[in-house]
């Protein structure tokens, strides 16, 4: 069975969730053709439609009568990944010059897409320096907040593994592949990760303590 595509959780109505489903199975398709396939009334689908091209996830084609194609799923969700960093970045300053000076604190997560989604998280707000190794299995589903990070932050990341391609501009070098996933973020935040798959288990910490550890490690592998 197909899992249904929500899209609400990033701001879209339920409407433009139904209607940026049909487009991927019916491939570019007139508005009438979409209501038909969803069954939502013709005036709403057409309005979900231009919503969906106000936000750059379906593309309004030439021609008469206007057709409509869904935009690729992976450049979506890159572009939505880019969105949510983006606020969360706002959201962090905002708390960082509301909040008096906080406890430090340590997390956990398992499984490897919870582990990405924080090493997403804490990457893509970098200010200044992030350093330490990271798996290959880690690196490219967390490509997006790399690449934003090197936009205003020194990268001295090594991989433990092969490198794809694509992530060689952010990869300064490689180690061996038994060597776990330790990063400092900014000299004040640390994360570890051991394991792989679903058996992936990774900890984030702003404790003094912690940070200094993985900066000595880190230091270690020159």
């Amino acid at each position: 069975m197909t899992s249904e595509i929500d899209l609400t959780p990033f701001g879209f109505t339920a409407t433009e969730s139904q209607a940026y489903a049909a487009l991927l199975r019916l491939g570019p398709s007139t508005g009438y053709a979409v209501a038909h396939a969803t069954r939502v009334a013709r005036v709403n689908t057409y309005g979900a439609l231009e919503g969906l091209v106000g936000r750059t996830a379906a593309l309004r084609l030439p021609g008469r009568p206007a057709r409509y194609r869904a935009t690729d799923p992976a450049a979506l969700i890159a572009q939505l990944a880019a969105q949510q960093g983006e606020a969360l970045d706002r959201l962090s300053r905002s708390l960082r010059d509301a909040a008096n000076p906080s406890e430090p604190e340590t997390r956990t997560v398992t499984g490897a897409r919870a582990v990405a989604n924080l090493i997403m998280q804490v990457v893509a707000r970098a200010e200044r320096r992030v350093e330490g190794v990271l798996s290959a299995e880690l690196l490219r589903p967390t490509l997006p907040a790399w690449r934003r990070a090197k936009e205003r932050a020194a990268l001295e990341l090594r991989v433990a593994g092969d490198a794809p391609p694509e992530a060689r501009p952010i990869v300064r070098g490689t180690v061996p592949v038994d060597l776990p996933t330790v990063l400092l973020i900014d000299e004040v935040q640390a994360v570890a990760v051991t394991g792989s798959g679903e058996t992936a288990a990774g900890m984030w910490s702003s404790h003094p303590a912690v940070a200094a550890l993985a900066g000595a490690w880190i230091r270690g592998l020159a």
